[in-house]
């Protein structure tokens, strides 16, 4: 991949949690959400 297309994926990444943690969640949550997808834990 080149460096352009990482950068833009990073904000995107950046701006995806930035709403997560807007929505109410906490960075476990977020985390828990993105190793274990939708599945309850």
């Amino acid at each position: 991949m080149n460096d352009q297309f990482m950068i833009a994926l990073d904000e995107e990444w950046v701006e995806l949690v930035q709403e997560a943690k807007a929505a109410g969640l906490s960075i476990e949550e977020i985390k828990d959400f993105l190793q274990n997808g939708h599945e309850d834990s």
